[in-house]
């Protein structure tokens, strides 16, 4: 792998590793750099004339309200998660916890019957109440002997038959989920401002945590949704700053793969690295508006890893889509020149999801 894309992979684990550590108070610190940001552009359109900066305002105003608002606005009116029991470790559950828990899956698949985005049979999903309601009544009165094999049971119904019943809106979801990264990593690889990438990302990451809320016909809470407005924070910012890291990554391609490759290196680099992000965003939000099992440590943990592999595995068609349209289709940078470049930032996404991921908050 060559060096400068090890480094520049390095620098953005750095980034969201510091990024995670200011927590919550991210969500702040993107209001106040936008609030820069828009305070620098509107002085230079009133150093021009006081009128046209009140009018890039009521613009840029009009356009947060619009583009930004209004997916938050669709996002709140989902109604929240059902939220599943907290339960003790496994080892300590008794039947009356499997009871309760069961109550509570009971209750998600019914839930599916009233979403409008849901197209499965609803035969099925009376077969699988009726399920879950027979194992209930044999959980609730279970001696310690019998725990471990309703847990088993318990795990192969939600596995198999709940996992099943979601395939249809796993699938509107998926599509979804690369649907924006893509349109976010070509949009910011065209722009040549870091502002724009800034507010593209805001933009397209809200109404896509949005969208697949609305898949699902269920948020997280409040903890959950704070959650998601960090991640979304942290990818605003990172989209801000990125132009500078990936024309620095650009030059030190340049002299790996040629000058045509060192000058469009960069702004390939802003786009694709912003489409993961996004792609990642999209993947962590379905875990979390999906999660129909109880939700404790361990729970939190496998969802984080499973939303980060499943990302993964769609890195490299969304990075070598990207690269197609913005590199083949709008630059027409050589196709040999695409390819080498693609192969290197799957293999550096790839290595930067390794490790122990943050621990996804519970989905209510």
């Amino acid at each position: 792998m060559a060096a400068p894309l090890q480094d520049f992979a390095r620098v953005m684990r750095t980034l969201f590793r510091f990024a995670r550590y200011l927590s919550f108070g991210l969500i702040g610190l993107m209001v106040v750099f936008l609030a820069f940001r828009v305070a620098e552009v509107y002085g230079f359109f009133a150093d021009i004339n006081p009128w046209l900066g009140v009018a890039f305002l009521v613009v840029f105003v009009a356009l947060l309200v619009w583009l930004v608002g209004r997916p938050v606005y669709s996002f709140l009116k989902v109604p929240a998660a059902m939220k599943p029991p907290l339960l003790p470790p496994v080892a300590e559950r008794t039947g009356k916890d499997l009871a309760r828990h069961l109550e509570f899956v009971e209750r998600y698949l019914g839930a599916l019957l009233t979403n409008p985005e849901w197209e499965g049979n609803p035969a099925e999903v009376e077969a699988a109440m009726e399920r879950c309601h027979s194992l209930r009544d044999t959980s609730r009165h279970a001696g310690r002997e019998l725990v471990a094999g309703l847990s088993d049971d318990i795990r192969k119904l939600e596995n198999e038959t709940v996992g099943r019943l979601l395939e249809p809106l796993d699938r509107k979801a998926r599509a979804v989920i690369r649907q924006e990264a893509v349109g976010v990593g070509i949009a910011t690889a065209v722009s040549w401002n870091g502002t724009i990438d800034a507010f593209i990302v805001l933009w397209r990451n809200c109404n896509l945590v949005s969208r697949v809320a609305r898949i699902y016909y269920g948020r997280p809470g409040a903890r959950g949704t704070l959650s998601i407005l960090r991640d979304v924070s942290a990818a605003t910012l990172a989209g801000a700053y990125l132009q500078d890291l990936s024309e620095a990554a650009g030059g030190a391609l340049g002299g790996l793969f040629g000058k045509t490759l060192g000058a469009l290196g960069g702004p390939l680099l802003d786009g694709t690295v912003n489409g993961v992000v996004t792609l990642r965003i999209g993947y962590t939000a379905k875990a979390r508006c999906r999660a129909f099992s109880a939700w404790n440590d361990v729970g939190r943990a496998e969802a984080a890893r499973g939303a980060i592999k499943e990302a993964g595995a769609f890195s490299k068609d969304v990075v070598a889509e990207i690269l197609r349209t913005v590199g083949g289709g709008l630059w027409k940078v050589p196709s040999k020149a695409i390819g080498k470049l693609g192969d290197a930032i799957s293999g550096v996404f790839k290595k930067s999801g390794d490790g122990d991921p943050e621990p996804a908050p519970s989905g209510a």
